[in-house]
């Protein structure tokens, strides 16, 4: 067990205050049974996700200080060409459907000098341009060409790093430049670290080499001075003239001290986890946002100014400095196993979708075998001896490969059995993961092994699916890795909570879910996103309230699950919706006609639309009735249309809808008090791809499904919907066949999975809180032997769900350990409103 620091007192006088008021309250019991095991827990469970997004690598993890080293981000995506303002993509067809995406992205001018500055100090003008015909080296082409000699005084050329550099006095930064100088150029060149007044806090000087031909440079630079304020500058006298290549400054001081290491806080914060496995390089930049941008592993090894770098579909470039080698030495140092994913032969679905042929398949395939070779293979085989020659004899910790991500349909299914049947038979010790989720294809796809669900939804859907796995078939033929999951919407405690909420299901269901990872991983806080676990700017790093929760399951995961019960002292109330009915649509022009409403058989309200002004109020969308035919015309945004004066309870709604154009479906709303709080069946769902029901209240929409389907709105066919209202059991139907169906139990936030650590000899209880109130519990520890009377206890707790950790309190909400007292067979514990509580409570077996 990983030991919390602990806070002694913190907290104290709150916990006997809830202690007392237990006394005087109605508690819930929560059974073990010590005697009977679940599932196995495998030391698999808890990963890690890396992708390059936000900066969680250039800028992030990867130590490099420099931004645009090689002078390459005005290069487009590979495979789009500029036109009017645009980086556009080849009009390929889309591998799900053969449509066409029309995919572009807005790009401006100047991308090449991202980062940097050309200045003359004393105020004149310098002359420089951006050149590709004296190149450095293949993979960097374009180099930063100065007329010194033309320039209006001395010259400096300054780096801003990513948001500024940080620096420490007395630490020591490894410098390296290329420079290629005519003979007219000054003897010397200066390079030095200045703070926001242009005042030089570390500096050395190089003696230049004048032959015209491109020379590596290398130094150290010595901070005298703290702070996150900080920019490189190389200053030239206004001679001759100069090219400028791949400029790089590194921490001496990394993770490990690697060369093209990783940033030491940053890394630490990570290997604190001590994640099971890490997941590289992504992500939907696995596809790219067309097929020729996507990943290619062999340009992210070796020597790295041989590496090209791609523009990626996050929105800038990435350098792979952290490559397919830095990754996988990082998994060894940190030791967890490797999970390399490959492109499946097509690019992200939700950018351009191209793909490549059947027959250039194959070469794909054998870039993943000899991705494989590379980490694992012996060091006489071609791939293996590059791993040798770049500086690791031994094997890697390679034990996943991914085939895709987030990929969908029979191309795909057809893709992967190659994939699979290939690795298998060459590799039989690597496990492949698809891609697929819970899908119809499947059946088109196998032989599987393990199935990749992602699940970005709000926090009550996270709190509402803590029993998900639950439901899954005992028989159910697959193995999980939840590879993505997120709780979307404002980072707080209440979030993370809600993600906790949900792996104690996951945990509890270990022998389906194998592996878990939370994504994204990094966030550099000038580099914009949300919601990711570790927070990080240029001089410090800190772990959202969710790290630590996950840090929490992760240290006090035990090896197999004890049958767990809550029992609830109070029974809830049997659930039924009640309301007005209504329609709608989301970013969708649809049609509506034959809307009518049966109780028990018997038609309680029909229309042709002639009553669409007496009876009907819509509140958003643009509605009109032409014929008998009723059209919502607004393509984006919500609408809503109501049927007003009558509230309905158990009943069926039924009627005709054909999709004209747009992102998704038709909505049919029941038990609802007005646009803020209803229930809805979703046809069309998550940009057309399943049929589920979903719920509006205060904290914003939530989508209500165990698994979402694969059934997807086409536009201009009429579709016959019938939807069923049965207390808590809807049912939706299309065209006769049922869709979908759930079952509504309202929250109760309460959550509770335990399990047995064979080497402590200790039980492992987890308890989720999720609402703003104690949680009174009695623990009863069945078929209990030779307990102890005392343990260990660790909460994350806070009284405000909205808290969150920061820059400034990088520890507002973090774990408290304390000694748990008075443990017997039954006993009473009251949980903190807001929190996540862990017992290890030591017992004999």
């Amino acid at each position: 067990m990983n030991k919390w620091n602990k806070k002694s007192g913190l907290c104290l006088g709150a916990s006997l205050l809830l202690l007392l008021a237990a006394c005087n309250e109605k508690a819930d019991r929560i059974t073990i049974d010590v005697a009977q095991e679940g599932a196995e827990i495998p030391s698999s469970l808890y990963g890690v996700f890396f992708e390059e997004i936000t900066h969680s690598g250039d800028g992030g993890l990867y130590a490099e200080m420099v931004m645009n080293r090689g002078f390459e981000d005005g290069n487009l995506p590979t495979g789009t060409v500029y036109k009017d303002g645009y980086a556009v993509a080849k009009e390929l067809p889309c591998y799900s459907n053969d449509s066409i995406n029309h995919f572009k992205v807005k790009w401006k001018e100047g991308k090449a000098m991202d980062g940097w500055q050309v200045v003359c100090p004393d105020g004149g003008q310098p002359v420089y341009k951006i050149v590709d015909n004296q190149p450095l080296h293949p993979a960097t082409p374009h180099a930063l060409q100065l007329d010194l000699g033309k320039s209006a005084g001395d010259v400096q050329v300054i780096n801003n790093g990513y948001w500024n550099m940080a620096l420490s006095a007395g630490k020591s930064y490894k410098l390296a430049f290329h420079l290629k100088a005519d003979a007219a150029s000054d003897e010397e060149v200066s390079v030095s670290l200045i703070d926001a007044d242009n005042q030089p806090v570390a500096s050395e000087t190089f003696k230049v080499t004048k032959d015209n031909r491109w020379h590596r440079y290398d130094g150290v630079l010595k901070s005298s001075a703290t702070g996150n304020k900080y920019r490189l500058a190389l200053t030239f006298k206004n001679k001759g003239s100069v090219c400028l290549d791949y400029v790089s400054l590194f921490p001496e001081e990394t993770f490990m001290n690697r060369p093209n290491g990783m940033r030491k806080d940053v890394a630490e914060t990570l290997a604190a986890l001590n994640p099971a496995f890490i997941r590289w390089p992504g992500g939907c930049i696995v596809e790219g946002l067309t097929f020729e941008n996507r990943i290619k592993w062999k340009e992210t090894i070796g020597d790295p100014v041989t590496r090209p770098g791609e523009y990626n579909l996050w929105g800038y470039r990435s350098t792979y400095g952290f490559g397919y080698h830095e990754f996988l030495q990082l998994c060894e140092d940190i030791h967890a196993d490797g999970m390399f994913v490959c492109n499946a032969g097509m690019s992200c679905l939700f950018r351009n979708g191209d793909f490549c042929s059947d027959k250039e398949l194959d070469g794909l395939i054998q870039e993943a075998l000899d991705a494989i070779e590379y980490a694992i293979g012996d060091a006489d085989t071609y791939w293996g001896k590059k791993r040798v020659e770049n500086g690791h004899p031994a094997p890697f910790p390679l034990k996943y490969v991914e085939i895709g991500n987030e990929n969908i349909g029979s191309r795909y299914a057809a893709n992967y059995k190659r994939f699979y049947a290939a690795i298998k038979e060459k590799y039989p010790q690597i496990t492949p993961i698809c891609a697929l989720m819970f899908s119809p294809y499947l059946e088109e796809a196998g032989p599987i092994d393990i199935i990749d669900p992602h699940y970005y939804e709000t926090a009550d859907w996270f709190y509402h699916n803590g029993d998900l796995y639950d439901k899954l078939p005992e028989d159910y033929p697959y193995k999980i890795y939840v590879g993505e999951y997120a709780a979307t919407g404002r980072s707080s405690l209440y979030s993370s909570l809600a993600e906790a909420a949900y792996l104690t299901g996951v945990e509890r269901n270990a022998d389906k879910v194998q592996l878990v990872s939370y994504a994204p991983l990094f966030q550099n806080a000038d580099g914009h996103g949300r919601n990711h676990l570790i927070i990080l700017k240029n001089d410090s790093v800190y772990g959202r309230t969710n790290y630590h929760l996950l840090k929490m399951f992760s240290d006090n995961r035990p090896d197999v699950n004890l049958k767990t019960q809550i029992l609830p002292a109070e029974t809830q109330p049997a659930f039924q919706p009640e309301g007005i009915l209504g329609i709608g649509t989301c970013n969708t022009v649809a049609e509506f006609k034959d809307f009518k409403v049966t109780r028990d058989g018997n038609t309680v309200y029909a229309t042709n639309w002639d009553d669409l002004a007496a009876a009907w109020i819509a509140s958003q969308g643009e509605w009109a009735m032409d014929n008998g035919v009723l059209k919502q015309s607004k393509v984006e945004g919500d609408s809503y249309l109501w049927l007003n004066g009558q509230e309905f309870g158990d009943c069926t709604i039924e009627l005709k809808a054909q999709k004209l154009e747009g992102r998704e479906g038709f909505r049919i709303f029941f038990g609802s008090k007005g646009e803020e709080q209803y229930y809805m069946a979703d046809i069309g769902s998550h940009t057309n791809e399943s049929v589920i029901f979903g719920e509006r209240n205060a904290g914003g929409n939530v989508s209500l499904f165990d698994y979402r389907n694969s059934t997807s709105v086409s536009t201009y066919r009429w579709y016959d919907i019938r939807i069923e209202i049965k207390g808590n059991h809807w049912k939706c139907y299309l065209d006769n066949q049922l869709e979908y169906e759930y079952t509504y139990q309202p929250l109760i936030r309460h959550y509770a999975v335990s399990g047995y650590d064979k080497q402590a000899n200790e039980i492992v209880v987890k308890l989720v809180n999720g609402e703003n109130a104690p949680w009174n519990t009695r623990i009863n520890l069945d078929n209990a032997k030779a307990l102890k009377s005392e343990g260990t206890q660790i909460v994350l707790a806070s009284a405000n769900p909205d808290d969150e950790n920061s820059f400034a309190e990088p520890e507002r909400v973090a774990p408290v350990e304390t000694v748990l007292k008075g443990i017997k067979p039954s006993f009473n514990l009251v949980c903190q409103p807001n929190s996540c509580t862990i017992l290890r409570i030591p017992c004999e077996r």
